[in-house]
């Protein structure tokens, strides 16, 4: 066996750093000190960005699972390719949300929720896995949804200021309002709008437009429509469910993974089967046995935490 090289143990020291995020949370003081070790040495900045350009977003593990794994993965091998194999493997979310999670200023972890209030008096929530920076000054209010889902409650603001959302995708204008925004992996942005209305405008598109009670939009950066292929109401998250109207059964699953920690799949097979009923997301696991019992359908352990749906 070969001994560690200085980037070998730079790595391993990544991966230490990431299962401390993902077990305490993008705390102030882990964040900083995070920085402070990225900083110290060249290696550790190429160490980090070296997991997050390969997907290590350690949520889709819980702690306790993701520590032992790499350790058994380290102590086997004691070598950089198999520790990267090993988070690679886990069929971890992506890099984009694992770097929102150290530079946002607001951010949930799996199965978290947060609320805040923020400086004008606007209130926003953060569903599962979401980060978000905020950024008001004298001209401006704006809120950068960089992954996830948000609900905005604006407030009135003494200065007058516009409030704006934006995504990758889309900026969003809120005209006294109330409303949702969710921000994936899929390369769209959908916004509905819960009261008042929304003034839409696609990132790279040229005529905005006004979303008003009631209506949910979809946007991929050119084009604007209407969702038409709604199964679900999309503020039901803050009350904590999903309230599925013929929701196909592997859309279903993806939602509650978003909030199960560990990998939860759905075999293609049976991923168009319709579903309808109210899944509390704060127990993913009792949604899962609900499922099981209504309809024609397996669940396969590999571990506890590695699920997959399929025909019965």
């Amino acid at each position: 066996m070969r001994a560690l090289t200085q980037d070998d143990n730079a790595v391993e020291q990544a991966i230490a750093w990431a299962v401390r995020l993902q077990m305490h949370g993008p705390v102030p003081d882990t964040v900083q000190a995070l920085r402070q070790w990225r900083d110290a040495d060249a290696s550790h900045e190429q160490a980090w960005q070296r997991i997050a350009s390969m997907g290590a977003q350690l949520s889709s593990l819980p702690p306790e699972a993701s520590r032992s794994t790499l350790d058994a993965s380290l102590a086997r091998r004691r070598q950089r390719r198999n520790a990267l194999k090993i988070l690679a493997v886990a069929g971890f979310a992506g890099s984009a949300t694992w770097i929102a999670i150290d530079t946002a200023d607001y951010s949930t972890g799996t199965g978290q929720r947060l609320t805040v209030q923020l400086d004008d008096g606007s209130m926003l929530t953060l569903n599962s896995g979401t980060s978000v920076n905020v950024r008001f000054d004298g001209a401006r209010r704006l809120l950068t949804v960089l992954h996830g889902e948000i609900a905005v409650t604006t407030g009135s603001d003494l200065l007058h200021r516009p409030f704006w959302v934006m995504t990758a995708e889309a900026r969003m204008q809120a005209l006294g309002t109330r409303f949702t925004v969710r921000h994936l992996d899929s390369q769209l942005t959908r916004l509905s709008v819960q009261e008042h209305a929304v003034q839409l405008h696609a990132a790279h598109g040229d005529t905005p437009v006004l979303a008003q009670t009631g209506d949910t939009m979809l946007t991929d950066g050119q084009r604007i429509w209407r969702d038409t292929q709604l199964h679900e109401d999309p503020a039901a998250w803050l009350d904590g469910v999903i309230a599925a109207r013929e929701m196909p059964l592997g859309q279903l699953v993806a939602e509650l993974a978003r909030h199960r920690p560990g990998l939860l799949r759905c075999d293609p097979e049976i991923a168009h089967l319709p579903v309808s009923g109210v899944f509390q997301l704060d127990d993913p696991e009792r949604a899962l046995r609900v499922l099981l019992q209504t309809q024609p359908i397996v669940a396969v352990y590999r571990t506890r935490f590695w699920v997959t749906l399929k025909k019965a």
